[in-house]
């Protein structure tokens, strides 16, 4: 399987211009600016017309709607476009989980306090998962943000959940623009593949794993 990944594409997805070959693509959230119905529906559109077998996406702290308004939102999601919220998906032999929260970030969507809340919800992650989506990352893998000083801005409790997923190839996310790139830790390749920098600019290209 090879897997196309984006996140953080911020309603700027038309500026990509052609993506790579693949068998899947993979958005780790964060679609549009303001999570408007208008917004969600370009995207779709837009995501719709990709040329993969499998289009998956979960909603990251901008989409509001999904939150706000699940049904309405998800309504909108169309024939061959498959959304994550808490929940699986298996494809060729891959077992899929994404879910969209994150520690507390401004007033954004998705957002939980640090602690039990959110470990309850890393804790619906099926123990046989092979790839992880998330919004954000785990606290300490690609989550420093650019502020002076740096601070790593993910989740301790995604973090501490990780161990348990013994099958775990690929964990997805986003969220935090600049720690942009990818790394792999035993068997499991971490990618933050957001597509905008800090000044929200589509300057990073889509990342390619195969698996």
């Amino acid at each position: 399987m090879r897997l196309v990944l984006l996140s953080d594409t911020h309603n700027l997805h038309s500026a990509l211009g052609p993506l790579p070959a693949g068998d899947a693509v993979l958005h780790a959230g964060d679609i549009t600016g303001l999570g408007t119905r208008p917004e969600i529906a370009d995207f779709l559109a837009w995501y719709g017309s990709l040329p993969y077998r499998h289009k998956i996406f979960i909603a990251g702290n901008h989409d509001f709607l999904f939150e706000r308004n699940p049904a309405v939102a998800e309504a909108l999601v169309p024939a061959g476009i498959t959304y994550l919220r808490d929940s699986a998906l298996e494809i060729e032999g891959l077992k899929i989980w994404g879910s969209p929260w994150q520690p507390w970030f401004g007033d954004w969507a998705f957002n939980l306090e640090r602690g039990p809340r959110l470990a309850e919800k890393w804790a619906r992650i099926p123990d046989d998962v092979d790839v992880l989506i998330t919004h954000g990352p785990p606290h300490g893998t690609l989550d420093q943000t650019a502020d002076h000083p740096p601070e790593a801005a993910g989740c301790e409790a995604l973090r501490e959940r990780l161990p348990a997923l013994a099958r775990l190839r690929l964990h997805q996310f986003g969220h935090i623009h600049e720690a942009y790139g990818q790394l792999t830790s035993g068997s499991c390749t971490f990618v933050n593949a957001s597509i905008c920098d800090r000044q929200y600019r589509p300057r990073n290209p889509p990342i390619v794993v195969e698996l």
